[in-house]
This record gives structure tokens, sequence and C-alpha cells, in this order.
């Protein structure tokens, strides 16, 4: 839910950004027209009608920006979850929903197993350590 919220705080400050930036450009250099066009003068120009996009069409094409950034970022994230390692601290979520468990093992490890178990790991690690300082090329 966290990223969700992160995803949409960043979207929409990254759309209200485009929003600020004319204000950063100040007043412009440009006077004022002398004197105002005539009726006959605007007939004459050649693009009377407005060529510009339709509302629909801009909200098609930032929709699509939008979904397009949206599917980026759920397919980065799903990478991520799938190629991050297995927090090995707590229960996983089959043991936390009741799935079967592997014969013999307890339950909940009392202090006394779980000390022992932490010392069998530093001790596998130092030989681990002591045998590629064996290994090493002179």
């Amino acid at each position: 839910m966290r990223r969700v919220t992160a995803l949409l705080v960043v979207l929409l400050l990254g759309l209200s950004m485009p929003a600020l930036a004319p204000a950063q450009l100040g007043p412009t250099n440009i006077p004022a027209p002398l004197t105002t066009p005539d009726d006959s003068q605007r007939a004459q120009t050649p693009f009377e009608q407005d060529t510009g996009l339709s509302a629909l069409q801009i909200v098609l094409i930032f929709g699509s920006a939008i979904g397009l950034i949206a599917f980026i970022a759920w397919f980065i994230v799903r990478d991520a979850h799938s190629a991050a390692p297995v927090d090995e601290r707590g229960p996983s979520k089959a043991t936390a929903a009741g799935a079967p468990r592997a014969p013999g093992e307890p339950k909940n490890k009392s202090a006394r197993e779980r000390e022992r178990e932490q010392a069998r790991k530093r001790n596998k690690a130092k030989a681990a350590r002591n045998q590629r300082k064996r290994n090493r090329s002179r």
C-alpha cells in the first residue's frame, strides 16, 4: 500500500511541475502593439480555425503515458521482488498460513537451539573463510 501511495504522490508531483514552469519565466519583454488589427486584416489570415488538440486527445495522450509509466514501474517492482533474497529471520508466508513443515522441524525453537544453530553457522562460515585462505594463489 505504501508503494502505491508513493507512486501516486510521485506521479502527481511530476504532473504538477510542467504547470509551474511558466511561472519561472517572468514578464516578457514584448511591447504592447501600437494599433489593433482591423477585421479586414483578420479575415485575410489563412489560419482562422484552431488546429490544436482536442480535450479528448490530450486526455488520451496523458492517460496512455501514465499507464505506460505505471506498467514499467510494476514490471520493475515485480522483477525486483523475484530477485530479492528470502528473509530467513521470520516465518515465511507459507508456514504462517499453516503449510506443512518439514518432518522433525519443531514449531518454536528454544533459546538454546537457536544459540546452537547460530554457533553452527558461525563455525561453518569460519571454516569456509579458512579454506579460501588456504586455496589462495601465491
